[in-house]
């Protein structure tokens, strides 16, 4: 039933329809609603623009990574490192960023540049999506430089921030080496019963025990 108001003689009258009082208002205010619609419009076609730019940005960066790493497998590593580079510069943009560097860094981890895959890797290790791996890989790269102290930081870091992390009992493992091989004893004691307490039932488990099975080398004199 229409709305209804009351007039002086105390008889109803329809009150105005809402339709009608918006065709009212956009007459009175027509320039501000014309200038309202054009920005919206304007807004809806850049932001679709935007999105099927970014769309294609993304397949090409994605294409080109993928390119880079068969040149990389095939052993053309310079030409490799020129595509990735140019991904990382040309695409930062996109999700296939983060992943140029982290090739970036495997490839100068497998041709035993430690130092400069750490650099690589440490880009990275706030990205979304690869940050974990991109923190335990700095950590194997400072490994491998012998900065077992280094090693200990970026491992411990990867638990804290990742604790359920597929990769965590690799990275347990990782860390308990690294304290024994510092000397630190009691603290690979203490990383290898986690492992076992954490991990049971499995392989990472099974080889933290047979750790703990061994005597302790005698002190030196």
């Amino acid at each position: 039933m229409p709305e209804t108001t009351w007039i002086a003689s105390g008889k109803p009258e329809a009150a105005p329809d809402k339709f009608d009082l918006a065709l009212a208002w956009i007459k009175k205010n027509r320039e501000t609603f014309i200038g309202s619609v054009v920005i919206l419009l304007a807004a809806a076609v850049f932001g679709v623009y935007f999105f099927i730019h970014y769309r294609d940005l993304r397949d090409t960066a994605w294409k080109n990574l993928f390119i880079a790493q068969q040149i990389g497998y095939q052993g053309n590593i310079p030409q490799a490192q020129q595509q990735l580079a140019s991904i990382e510069t040309s695409y930062g943009s996109t999700s296939a960023a983060p992943y140029a560097t982290m090739t970036k860094g495997d490839i100068l981890f497998a041709q035993g540049k430690f130092k400069e895959a750490g650099d690589e890797f440490a880009k990275i290790v706030n990205a979304k999506e690869i940050g974990a791996f991109a923190l335990y890989n700095l950590g194997k790269s400072k490994e491998s430089l012998g900065d077992l102290a280094g090693a200990q930081a970026q491992y411990s870091e990867f638990l804290s921030k990742s604790p359920e992390h597929f990769m965590a009992p690799e990275v347990h493992a990782s860390l308990a080496r690294t304290q024994e091989l510092a000397g630190a004893k009691d603290l690979a004691k203490t990383t290898y019963e986690k492992i076992a307490l954490l991990y049971p039932e499995t392989a990472w488990a099974m080889q933290a025990k047979a750790r703990l099975a061994q005597p302790a080398a005698p002190a030196k004199k």
